[in-house]
């Protein structure tokens, strides 16, 4: 993973910027906005004057030390952004300053500018707003890699999606609608089952309240879920499997709950299930032409009408540690975004 463009520079020359700054593993409380050095552009990079950033459960990870990538101190924390082009490197031939991008940078894109490699950025499509457009490449690439790549989702098939309120979730109805599966939201409150079904979920069960295994069989006519996909983990996973059909393949692509589930092995061999993880990082490190190419058709989709990006919070760049908390409290029903200028 390329994060040469967001360490902190001690001495660049290349002049100050405004960004949050983290200087220790610690929690989001202490973060503050800082001056910095802003980062050195390189051959394949492209610097961007940062509009919108978006906020995703592993930037609260990040800060805190417990994310599987862990940025070298001092470092500015934000996944994934959007913004227009200030400057392209030497090696770069198909954008211009002006244009206006998104992209999952990694980590850097809590700041004024950013400088990302080529290959992790997008042109916005038209009528894709800023807001709408900082949210945009991770859940959805997330989701369509987890439904398409790694759970070969098809028409008529049947899909759950656990933890259906939050970005990947409502990324993952969209997706499977579109593709032509019916969907069974997942959920904890009323307001999030709500938002399931306005974004096109075909039933929606309370993950709190219902058994969720017995619902699933009852939908199903006890044939089971052909693909299930997991962002919360806990126990919720395991009454999900039980659900599962013959055959059928369970996605795990986080654990929001904050328990990482454990996996009865007798589960998956009764029904001679997958269970498949799905890392987008890793993805787009090590397959990143498949990459880029599923975040076109993502922004096809968009442009065709079958997308429909949902921001439930929008917060200025001095509120970090509120919309940080907005995300790591589970209260978001959809992406919260951080206005940076």
């Amino acid at each position: 993973m390329n994060l040469r463009s967001v360490i902190v520079s001690t001495e660049s020359t290349t002049g100050l910027m405004k960004a949050v700054l983290c200087t220790e593993y610690t929690t989001v409380d202490k973060l503050s906005v800082s001056e910095c050095h802003v980062p050195e552009l390189f051959p394949d990079g492209v610097r961007v004057a940062m509009q919108v950033a978006a906020i995703n459960p592993p930037d609260v990870l990040m800060v805190q030390g417990k994310y599987q990538v862990k940025p070298e101190l001092p470092f500015v924390p934000g996944l994934e952004g959007m913004g227009t082009v200030l400057e392209i490197g030497a090696n770069v031939t198909d954008l211009k300053p002006g244009d206006r991008v998104m992209s999952y940078a990694g980590q850097g894109c809590f700041a004024e500018q950013a400088v990302i490699a080529r290959n992790r950025i997008e042109l916005v499509p038209t009528d894709m707003s800023d807001i709408q457009a900082s949210g945009f490449v991770l859940v959805y690439s997330t989701a369509y890699h987890g439904l398409v790549d790694c759970g070969n989702l098809a028409a008529g098939d049947v899909l759950v999606v656990l933890g259906a309120s939050g970005g990947i979730g409502l990324c993952a109805i969209q997706i499977g609608k579109a593709i032509g599966a019916t969907v069974i939201a997942v959920a904890s409150t009323i307001e999030k089952l709500a938002m399931c079904k306005a974004n096109g979920a075909d039933h929606v069960v309370n993950g709190a309240t219902e058994n969720i295994t017995e619902r699933i069989k009852e939908i199903t006519a006890k044939k089971g879920a052909n693909v299930i996909l997991d962002v919360v983990g806990g126990d919720i996973t395991e009454a999900a499997l039980r659900g599962i059909a013959p055959y059928g393949r369970l996605l795990i692509a986080g654990y929001a709950s904050g328990v990482i589930p454990n996996i009865k092995g007798n589960l998956v061999l009764l029904k001679q299930a997958s269970v498949i993880g799905v890392s987008y990082r890793l993805h787009l490190e090590r397959n990143p032409k498949n990459a880029a190419a599923n975040l076109r058709a993502l922004c096809a989709m968009y442009v065709d009408g079958k997308l429909n990006p949902e921001v439930c919070a929008e917060y200025r760049i001095g509120q970090i540690v509120d919309a940080l908390n907005e995300v790591s409290e589970r209260r978001a029903i959809g992406k919260v975004a951080v206005k940076l200028q």
